[in-house]
């Protein structure tokens, strides 16, 4: 299996999408954390990346949390267990089964979520300055289409 056409020696760091696209994730990450911290919201960008999953579907199991976060089954326990201990979300058993954690925002949590989902989108109009919706919309295409390529 070929993964780039180029000799060896021609790579490029510069050229290479998996370079670029974890480049510009550790510098939002790294923003985000900023600002979280600056404005003492008590939760990092990966715990972030969590809530904002409740947020949009709130009660998922903790199972299914973790494969849309791309998260190990222990590393969700723990940012659970961290973010429970906050008071931002409670783990009920599921109605089936009480083994299944389902996870739920509190309200204090959808408070947090209010302040920093706005920090988080300044970020992202900040990076995405100069660059048009046509632009960014293909870029996600683009970089949906190589994760799903790495996920079959």
């Amino acid at each position: 299996m070929q993964l780039m056409k180029d000799k060896p020696n021609d790579y490029r760091l510069e050229k290479s999408l998996g370079h670029l696209a974890a480049r510009f994730s550790r510098a939002v990450l790294r923003r985000l954390n900023a600002a979280l911290a600056q404005q003492e919201l008590p939760i990092t960008a990966e715990q972030y990346s969590l809530l904002v999953q409740l947020w949009d579907s709130n009660g998922l199991p903790q199972g299914a949390l973790a494969e849309k976060t791309s998260k190990d089954k222990t590393t969700m326990a723990r940012l659970a267990a961290g973010l429970e201990a906050r008071g931002l979300i409670v783990r009920l058993p599921g109605p089936g089964d009480a083994r299944e954690r389902l996870l739920y925002l509190t309200d204090t949590g959808k408070q947090l979520m209010d302040r920093a989902t706005g920090l988080a989108k300044a970020i992202l109009e900040e990076a995405q300055q100069g660059i048009s919706e046509d632009e960014a919309e293909l870029c996600r295409d683009v970089l949906r289409r190589a994760y799903a390529n790495l996920s079959r």
